[in-house]
Order: structure tokens, then sequence, then C-alpha cells
């Protein structure tokens, strides 16, 4: 994640040394009035719509770790989430906008607990979200290809988990279904690849919400919880990439 993270540094800037030679080519040549007709984030003015696609991807793995109240034989996770977003620019560097988002997340985990027993056990959740926001962006160090980015929105989610504990040859099957509905704030950069194309990345979110979760254990019912959440510390390791295109 920090060669990502450096590579983005780096190419931030090159991008604020081109706006630099722009501005002393258009004080030293006769055709400055056609340079400065250039956008190079035409992007965020007001008018244009956007259509964006993001992608995060995350795998884990660990053999033989002490967990303290257990220990870890083997254990694998692997995650992704997939967003879809669609926006209109109702001024300079201000949009409304609604985005869709789908999360897979995998786990295998192979231990033993306190008493020496070997349990495997195996889990998958799904959650998919609609969400609508209202996106801000600012220039930084007055750069007009790299901005800053916040999107605080209202969001609605549902999902479920499915997971199977296995000890002795004997399987137990749980499951949970889950309601919620939050707002957040992403907070992140974006850069300008060309006057209509900006790449962008992300943490988050932060914020509050409610959710609702019912289970059940080898198809009977089980219990139900209703909680209210609180999340102000993003996973700043869980980086979101995403492309926006402008029309």
């Amino acid at each position: 994640m920090k060669k990502y993270f450096l590579v983005l540094f780096f190419f931030s800037a090159s991008l604020f040394a081109q706006d630099s030679t722009a501005v002393k080519l258009m004080n030293n040549t006769e055709d400055s009035i056609a340079v400065d007709t250039i956008n190079p984030n035409e992007g965020n003015r007001k008018g244009y719509y956007a259509f964006s696609v993001g992608m995060n991807f995350g795998q884990y793995t660990s053999k033989n770790e002490d967990a303290f109240i257990y220990y870890i034989l083997d254990e694998k996770n692997v995650k992704y989430n997939v967003k879809l977003g669609f926006s209109y620019n109702i001024k300079d560097n201000r949009a409304i906008g609604l985005s869709f988002r789908m999360v897979n997340d995998d786990t295998n985990i192979l231990y033993e607990n306190a008493v020496g027993d070997t349990i495997n056990t195996n889990s998958l959740e799904r959650y998919y979200s609609v969400g609508a926001f209202y996106a801000i962006t600012k220039s930084l160090f007055k750069s007009k290809r790299v901005h800053m980015i916040s999107d605080p929105g209202l969001v609605y989610t549902i999902g479920s988990t499915d997971a199977t504990r296995t000890f002795e040859g004997i399987s137990e099957q749980s499951e949970s279904s889950l309601r919620s509905i939050s707002i957040g704030l992403h907070v992140g950069l974006q850069v300008f690849l060309a006057p209509k194309l900006s790449t962008q990345v992300s943490v988050g979110p932060v914020g509050v919400g409610y959710q609702w979760e019912d289970f059940t254990l080898d198809g009977d019912p089980n219990g139900s919880t209703e909680s209210f959440f609180v999340r102000m510390s993003p996973d700043i390791l869980s980086f979101e990439f995403s492309i926006s295109r402008y029309f």
C-alpha cells in the first residue's frame, strides 16, 4: 500500500510542476490567451455530469500465529468492493450524486482453542448499499489538476453473513441478515489526467448510524439486535481507487 501512496505522491508532484511550467509559458508567449482557454479540471465546472467506477481489493494470510485466546494454524481473508457513482455539478467544485456499492468478504480460519481443540470456521459476508452524497472539491496548493475531495452523504445498506463452524466432524451453520442507515464522510485526493478525466483515492468512512440484525442457527431463529454505531477512525490502510469521466 505504501507503494501506491508513493506513486500517487510523485505523480501529483509532477502535475504541480506542469502547472507551474504552463504558467511560465503563458507569460512568455504570444499565444497565452489560447493556452489559458484549456482548463485542466474542466470536469469540475458547473453543468457537467460524471460517471465513476471504483474498486478496492485486499488479501490477508496468516499461519502459526498466537492470537492470545487461541492459536491460528491457517487463516486467509479475501475482501473486495466495487462502487459505481453518478453525479451532477450544481456549481463549480460542488456536485450531488448517487452511489451504489457491493462488498464481498470471505474468511477461512483453522485454529486451536485454549484446550487444544482444532476448529475450522468459514464465513462469507456480502453487503449492498445505495447512497446520496454532496461532493466538495478544493484545489490543493493552488494546483489546477490536484484537489482535495470530500463527500458527506446518507447511505442505506443491506447484507448477510453465512458462517460454518466445524469441530470433530460436526458442523454448525449460522446466518445473519443486516440492515443499516448511516451518515458518513469519505475524504481523499483527486488528480485530473485530462480535462474531463480524473482519478481519485479516498479513505473512510467516518460517521454514525443505526443497524438491525437478525440471526439464525442451523435454520432456526436465534435472536436479533438493534444498535447505534459510531465510526470515528477510518482504516487508513484501506484505500479506495476510482476513475471518473465527465460529460
